[in-house]
């Protein structure tokens, strides 16, 4: 799965975490040094695996906790309409 980030959405890192403004729900969020780097990779054309992999090499997490983890919070961005499945 390919996702991207909504058009409905503005973000910003600020000492390597990132804040997330919903432009529709006007709700602020923001994440943690994982999370950030996740949404950071996230640019329409890496996979969800892609991403696993560079989480992997970056973090000290297991293929099979970054898989979970990952997939867990790709699939709350899209329940949130902060990302887009591309494919």
């Amino acid at each position: 799965m390919i996702v991207s980030k909504a058009p409905a959405t503005a973000s910003r890192v600020i000492e390597g975490e990132a804040v997330i403004l919903s432009l529709d729900t006007k709700i602020l969020r923001g994440l943690n040094p994982v999370g950030s780097r996740v949404w950071e990779l996230i640019d329409g054309q890496r996979s969800v695996d892609d991403i696993v992999g560079v989480i992997v090499l970056e973090f000290d997490v297991s293929q099979e906790a970054a898989v979970r983890d990952v997939g867990d919070f790709v699939r709350e961005l899209l329940a949130k309409s902060l990302v887009t499945r591309v494919s």
